[in-house]
């Protein structure tokens, strides 16, 4: 039997969502799987992912109301999140129309629209914002540079990153380098917002539908409502309050659990080494690290590589990671123009 549901219907819900107590379960329809998608495990295998109609109404709502600070009608946004087995190119795209901004999907997969083409299209439309993550900004940023074009003198003056933690530090690099104000979003592949920033750009949880807990104290992995997600967070605790008077406990992601380890006074995460390479001012927005046989592995760059020592470079910052957290670090520098040829 085909059940038919009016459209309107639909709308409604939405609005009803809007005043409902965020803890109330869902029940019939609205409990029904309106949303598919996959994860990756610890072991690196896929797994299903499935929100139910209500969730997905609620990560929209929560999403917009963080985005409608930063955005107005007059924006062009360029969406370049994935979409593909993923809840947040499909999530985006609706809250940025919801703000009533106009909207330029371009996914990440770059086989319709790759770079430079991207580059002609921020110019043609004058996009004014940007959503991806901070790796992309930074790369986007590295291209238009070796074509001869300056970030800064685009039309883009809001950068919003989402799908890859970062540390305020490199945020603000990313900043500088566009000469735009950046955001940063939070979620996970099962719950596509799970915190938002506040004008004082703390990441907020959620925590009106979603209840919070870290494995092992203030620092480590992050559960949501009782799961584990295989992210690692630092959580504030629930006494402690933001400069912005939020009752909402802030939230700071750390990079996978996976991306992190124990040094002598507890968890390190690919976040922490970040904030230590970005204190050296000469370093292009570009960051990479993977955890190999217990030692970071970090890729950094710099915009002209003849200007630089990259070896007393590389010596300070493997000591400054030393010193900091206590573990150890190889570091790799290259020049930003070669950075998608670099080693991981």
């Amino acid at each position: 039997m085909t059940t038919t549901t009016p459209l309107a219907t639909h709308y409604e819900r939405f609005l009803d969502l809007l005043t409902r107590d965020p803890g109330a379960a869902a029940d019939g329809p609205d409990a029904r799987k309106a949303r598919y998608g996959e994860r990756l495990d610890p072991s690196g295998a896929s797994q299903p992912v499935v929100l139910t109609r209500d969730a997905w109404i609620r990560n929209q709502i929560d999403l917009t109301l963080a985005l409608g600070r930063l955005l107005t009608e007059d924006d062009v946004v360029v969406s370049a999140v994935p979409y593909e087995l993923s809840f947040i190119g499909a999530q985006v795209d609706r809250v940025i129309e919801m703000a009533g901004a106009s909207v330029i999907s371009v996914g990440t997969s770059g086989t319709i629209c790759p770079m430079p083409r991207l580059l002609g299209l921020i110019e043609q439309y004058e996009v004014t914002a940007l959503v991806c993550s901070p790796s992309f900004a930074a790369e986007l940023s590295g291209l238009a540079a070796s074509l001869g074009r300056r970030p800064a003198d685009s039309t883009i003056r809001t950068i919003v990153c989402a799908g890859e933690a970062c540390s305020t530090e490199r945020l603000n690099r990313i900043g500088a380098v566009w000469a735009a104000r950046t955001s940063a979003l939070y979620g996970t592949p099962s719950t596509p917002t799970a915190a938002v920033a506040c004008d004082h750009g703390a990441l907020h949880l959620c925590d009106h539908r979603l209840r919070a807990e870290v494995r092992g104290g203030a620092r480590g992995e992050l559960l949501l409502d009782g799961s584990p997600t295989g992210e690692a967070v630092e959580l504030w605790p629930a006494d402690s309050r933001c400069d912005c008077g939020s009752e909402s406990r802030v939230l700071v992601p750390l990079g996978s659990m996976a991306s992190a380890v124990r040094g002598p006074d507890g968890l390190v995460s690919a976040v922490d080494v970040e904030r230590i390479v970005f204190r050296h001012r000469r370093l292009a927005p570009h960051f990479a690290c993977v955890v190999r046989d217990g030692t970071f592995h970090v890729t950094c760059a710099v915009t002209d590589s003849r200007a630089v020592d990259a070896g007393a470079m590389r010596r300070a910052i493997r000591s400054g990671i030393d010193e900091a957290l206590g573990v150890e670090a190889e570091v790799t520098i290259v020049g930003a123009q070669d950075w998608s040829t670099a080693p991981s």
